[in-house]
């Protein structure tokens, strides 16, 4: 009995010792833009916040994600914009591309076009993903497809792969109202014109009110 207790105890502590943290990018979505008008865009950035590596170098990534509801467009231009921020990842070096899947599904990724890898840094930002808002009022949730087929980094050696992953939890920077371990929520809201429009119709009120 004694040898089987043994046995399990340190079964118990293999598992605790190999089942530490997954490897891989964490990135944390920050919030760009917001709209204020229907026709406006609504942007976010990946920001590297952790490496399992600090020493690691990486040739090209891509991230997948959906949006619910359908309220948002993918913007093109928005997103590839960010490859004149000095912050982003691969600057000066390839030229991103983002793609609309469908479904409400978009992937934004990069080429490794020059075949130098770059390193890995901290609040440096992986991804920037622009869409166009119809003024749907509400929260929009983004969720990650972590599948390593669809949402990785590429190693220098051209071979090699890393996860991205979102922070462990609880983590959530306004507005993102909820998060999960593969989705954040963000609450849109009104928009300032129609609050302003309320505003100068309650103004109108008073004063005929005052005149009568």
């Amino acid at each position: 009995m004694r040898v089987i207790k043994v046995a399990i105890l340190a079964f118990v502590l293999s598992c605790v010792i190999f089942s530490g943290p997954a490897e891989g990018v964490e990135i944390t979505p920050i919030i760009v833009s917001m709209p204020d008008l229907p026709g406006e865009l609504f942007s976010f950035d990946f920001v590297i916040t952790d490496i399992d590596n600090l020493t690691r170098e990486a040739q090209t990534f891509q991230a997948v994600i959906s949006v619910s509801p359908g309220a948002l467009t993918g913007n093109e231009a928005g997103s590839i914009e960010v490859r004149d921020e000095l912050a982003y990842w691969l600057h000066g070096n390839s030229s991103p591309i983002f793609i609309d899947q469908g479904d409400n599904s978009y992937s934004f990724g990069d080429s490794p076009d020059n075949g130098i890898a770059e390193p890995l840094a901290t609040d440096d930002i992986m991804a920037r993903y622009a869409f166009t808002w119809d003024g749907t009022v509400g929260d929009y949730t983004f969720t990650i497809d972590l599948d390593m087929d669809n949402s990785f980094i590429l190693l220098e050696d051209f071979t090699d792969t890393e996860a991205l992953q979102l922070p462990n939890l609880p983590w959530s920077s306004g507005p993102i109202v909820g998060v999960t371990s593969n989705s954040f929520a963000v609450y849109v809201p009104e928009p300032t014109t129609l609050i302003l429009i309320g505003l100068g119709g309650l103004v109108l009120l008073r004063k005929r009110r005052a005149q009568s």
